[in-house]
């Protein structure tokens, strides 16, 4: 039995998969998260609700994914990835943001500047398409683009204290 087959299970075990599977929550409060997943589990076993087998195997999958989401987030801070937002900056200007599918928006009017394509074995690249071709804008190294014509763009990670916050009931 894996934790899927939990969902069926009862409705706080249903919340507490949920929880587990919310990515926001763990790119963005992973200590806090891993707390109240860790605790919803000892809340549950004390309420006779799982037993102590199925408590450990949920605290163990919380703790996993509490150190690879570690791991990720602090990969994040030195270099761009996937999944997660960033201001970038061409000196102290502000020139727009990148979402977490990894699209380019202009600030404030959110007109498209391009977006990151990842080739294996390829340096990601920061490209826009002009007459259906792809041209690329800059490389991007780390969280620097660097442009072939210009002053590089920087990019900071956007940590968003408003993602959602999973309380107990």
């Amino acid at each position: 039995m894996d934790l899927h087959d939990l969902s069926h299970k009862s409705l706080a075990t249903s919340r507490w998969l949920t929880a587990y599977h919310d990515g926001h929550a763990w790119r963005n409060h992973e200590v806090e998260h891993y707390a109240y997943l860790r605790d919803r589990a000892n809340d549950l076993l004390q309420l006779g609700e799982i037993s102590t087998d199925t408590r450990n195997r949920l605290s163990f999958a919380a703790f996993e994914t509490y150190e690879a989401y570690l791991r990720l987030n602090a990969a994040a801070e030195t270099q761009w990835a996937w999944h997660y937002e960033y201001l970038v900056h061409e000196a102290d200007t502000l020139i727009g943001r990148i979402g977490g599918e990894g699209h380019l928006f202009a600030d404030p009017d959110r007109q498209l500047l391009g977006c990151i394509s990842v080739t294996p074995g390829v340096v990601p690249r920061l490209i826009r398409y002009v007459d259906y071709a792809p041209v690329v804008i800059g490389i991007v190294d780390g969280l620097l683009i660097t442009r072939p014509d210009a002053e590089p763009w920087r990019m900071t990670l956007i940590r968003n204290p408003n993602a959602k916050r999973w309380t107990a009931d």
